[in-house]
């Protein structure tokens, strides 16, 4: 991927935490519910779901110009379906669960869905590509959760040692970011994996034990995480060059519980929030210094 003059004085930028930086925007699925933003690519092309009056998810995608249903209904059958990454080729990865009630990842390929089942597993949910068809994500078996990578086509289990292990984001350098529990029914550790398979966690400045978690990185290992407090509230934050600032809608959202769920390379993010009636929506923030991903 091409790094622009502009994209390296933008990484700049992000260093100053400022919700000036960003403009933000409220997404809605016509008709829906609520809607959830999930991720964002460097096209500014989004995935996420809108939930219907039944509590049902449908998977959606924005191409640039429209936003529209992802819903593997028809190809797959099922009962609903939430995308949950993209790359830079539009190829979208995500959950669905069929009319059995046993749940399946899938990646969406040029107007093309294929199931994604980790072998021997009785469920399986992929939760992120990079832009080298790398997926990850989580099966289940009679033992019980674990981690896996699928490259080439080849799975692998990628569970860290002494712990639950849950991989959201994986970036172009194969590096993963996630979810580490080593102390039960808690939310953990962030962490982070490198590609040679050695890895680190982290807690948040201030957090209560066992209460954190990493839920992407781009390709400058900027990370997007939160820590929950005792009150179950999302503290949404980024670590940039290893510094930590926290990130929140402005008030005027008047959010009662945000969570930020990808950042892009140039710094744009996406997520949900929850309104004073507890009504979910999509949110945008996207970076005011605005490179043209194509240069």
């Amino acid at each position: 991927m091409k790094r622009s003059a502009s994209m390296f004085l933008l990484l700049a930028l992000l260093t100053v935490p400022s919700l000036a930086q960003y403009k933000f925007t409220q997404v809605d699925f016509p008709g829906a519910a609520q809607t959830n933003l999930f991720a964002i690519n460097d096209k500014r092309q989004y995935v996420g779901a809108s939930i219907d009056a039944n509590g049902t998810n449908h998977a959606i995608y924005f191409d640039g110009n429209t936003l529209s249903l992802l819903d593997p209904d028809g190809v797959v059958g099922t009962n609903f379906s939430f995308a949950l990454s993209l790359n830079l080729q539009g190829e979208i990865v995500g959950g669905y669960v069929d009319t059995l009630n046993v749940s399946h990842g899938f990646l969406y390929s040029r107007g093309n869905v294929t199931t994604i089942d980790y072998p021997g597993a009785a469920g399986t949910f992929a939760f992120g590509i990079n832009d080298r068809d790398e997926i990850i994500g989580i099966y289940s078996d009679s033992s019980g959760q674990h981690a896996f990578l699928r490259r080439d086509g080849a799975f692998k289990t990628i569970d860290l040692a002494g712990g639950v292990t849950t991989p959201f984001s994986i970036n172009d350098w194969g590096e993963i970011v996630g979810q580490y529990e080593n102390v039960a029914n808690t939310t953990g550790h962030g962490y982070l994996e490198l590609n040679n398979g050695k890895f680190t966690t982290y807690d948040a400045p201030q957090a209560p034990p066992n209460s954190t978690f990493f839920i992407s990185i781009n390709n400058f290992n900027h990370i997007l995480g939160a820590w929950l407090d005792t009150n179950s509230t999302f503290h949404n934050f980024l670590l940039v060059d290893g510094k930590y600032r926290s990130f929140n809608l402005p008030q005027s959202f008047r959010p009662s519980q945000v969570s930020a769920q990808t950042i892009n390379d140039f710094g744009d993010i996406v997520g949900w929030f929850a309104d004073p009636q507890k009504v979910q929506h999509g949110f945008l923030a996207l970076h005011k210094c605005d490179p043209d991903p194509g240069h």
